[in-house]
């Protein structure tokens, strides 16, 4: 009897692949040696899984298996954080603005300490033009942005805030929070400074909101009251 041909293009080595743990994994290499560092093979090697099985999983007739893998990955990041925002902003619905942008700031603190590979990524593309840093800009920082961004130019409309671009706003709030994380190693080196740790975690965010907030307000806090 004939053997049954195996479909065209179908690799051979039936192995499944952990999807999730293969693009966390892929997303730590990016951020460690860059998306022109890192190929195909090492991410195999690494997944133990064969690279005809990335090309069957991974990859369209627009953008490479290596691209697919690196947009998926960092969309994976992405979204679990854009989804913690959106059940933040929910819960802080009927907050002050101000109040808000705190919360805000200090979950980006957090998420950023929690996910530092997709931030070192982040600040790896965004220093050139190209399609994935147009694509990063686009599908996941102007959704993660957005709650902030409209919060901010309502307190703008109040009065209660500066009226400084927003892009200059934006980039000095999400600035400030994620070079901290971003260069782990030198924070260690200079300051002897775990920034992982949970209570540099909740230093820094309470500085961010501190720094932040005396700059942005059209008027500054009075300084407290005291009795001799």
């Amino acid at each position: 009897m004939d053997k049954k041909k195996r479909p065209v293009g179908r690799p051979s080595d039936k192995k499944s692949i952990d999807k999730v743990a293969l693009l966390r994994l892929a997303l730590k290499n990016f951020a460690e040696r860059g998306f022109g560092g890192v190929t195909l093979k090492h991410i195999a090697v690494q997944s133990d899984v064969a690279v005809s099985l990335l090309n069957y999983h991974f990859g369209t007739k627009e953008i490479t298996s290596k691209e697919d893998i690196w947009r998926q990955a960092m969309q994976l990041v992405g979204s679990e954080i854009q989804q913690e925002l959106d059940d933040l902003f929910k819960v802080i619905a009927g907050l002050d603005g101000l109040e808000k942008l705190r919360l805000f700031n200090r979950k980006i603190v957090i998420n950023s300490a929690k996910n530092p590979e997709f931030q070192q990524v982040i600040v790896q593309e965004m220093f050139s033009k190209s399609n994935r840093s147009s694509w990063l800009t686009n599908e996941l920082l102007k959704p993660i942005y957005k709650n902030m961004e409209e919060t901010i130019e309502a307190e703008k409309a109040k009065g209660r805030i500066r009226n400084i671009p927003q892009a200059n706003i934006t980039s000095f709030i999400i600035g400030s929070i994620t070079m901290f994380f971003s260069r782990s190693y030198q924070m260690e080196q200079a300051y002897g400074i775990d920034v992982f740790s949970q209570e540099a975690v909740e230093a820094h965010a309470d500085a961010i909101n501190e720094l932040i907030f005396n700059g942005l307000l059209v008027t500054m806090r009075s300084p407290k009251a005291t009795i001799d």
